[in-house]
């Protein structure tokens, strides 16, 4: 892949492992997805700290796997915490739920280091190695910068979900709470594609069908929907599989245990 992430264009799962730069520093597949997993759950540790919006969240989670995509997990200087703080503290600008600089780097210093938590807060609270976590996260944040293009568009699937399952509830004349058991299940779906690269493979609409797909396939017959009802949206079966296929692969995949 290139030095930066062309936003442009999507890839396919095989291809970005594959091309992943990881790969050179004898990182498998298996071992990126550890860290990816360790990562995205750093940063929804440190946005719920640090009282941010899921969608700041999310925004920080895909600008990771941009970088990611065309950075290796094996280079020194692309520390994942370093670079996921980098990556919170920009989408908070971009999703104008912004947060200081110091407030970002000491809660995300102390989430990481949270089973030192006690030596980890004395350390953040010395002027000099705040000043040094400071400036690591500056310098990721300028690496991030480029990798994106300066491009900080990103689209989540949040509001075609909303939109698709209203569309659902009022053509099949669902009851209140199974249109929202329905809706709460796709939307914690959503959630977890963040921990995969669909959002660098597929768009936020196929990535919405296919949660609400695989939603209405979980709660089956509790919704009484009409047989096949996703071809009257002109929902594309073969994405929906894969990106459901790859979520469900989340939770049949024991991680190894990602390195602290």
């Amino acid at each position: 892949l290139a030095e930066a992430w062309p936003p442009e264009m999507f890839l396919s799962r095989e291809a970005l492992e594959e091309a992943s730069p990881s790969r050179q520093h004898g990182i498998d597949a298996r071992l990126e997805a550890s860290y990816r997993w360790s990562y995205c759950e750093f940063l929804k540790d440190s946005g719920i700290e640090l009282k941010m919006p899921q969608l700041t969240i999310a925004t920080a989670s895909v600008f990771c796997h941009r970088f990611f995509a065309s950075h290796s997990h094996g280079a020194p200087a692309n520390d994942r915490y370093v670079v996921a703080t980098a990556c919170l503290f920009l989408a908070g600008k971009v999703e104008e739920t912004p947060k200081p600089l110091n407030e970002v780097v000491r809660v995300c210093y102390l989430v990481q280091h949270k089973h030192k938590y006690e030596s980890a807060l004395k350390q953040i609270h010395q002027k000099d190695h705040l000043e040094e976590q400071r400036e690591r996260v500056l310098q990721a944040e300028r690496l991030l910068l480029h990798t994106l293009g300066f491009d900080f568009n990103v689209e989540h699937p949040y509001k075609h979900l909303l939109h698709l399952a209203k569309r659902l509830n009022q053509s099949q004349d669902l009851p209140e709470d199974s249109s929202r058991s329905l809706t709460q299940v796709a939307w914690n779906f959503a959630n977890d594609s963040l921990r995969t690269t669909l959002c660098l493979q597929f768009s936020a609409s196929d990535i919405a069908n296919a949660v609400l797909y695989l939603a209405s396939k979980l709660l089956g017959k509790t919704l009484n929907l009409r047989k096949d009802w996703w071809n009257e949206y002109r929902i594309e079966q073969l994405a929906c599989d894969e990106i459901s296929n790859q979520i469900m692969d989340l939770y049949d995949a024991k991680m190894d245990e990602p390195l602290l």
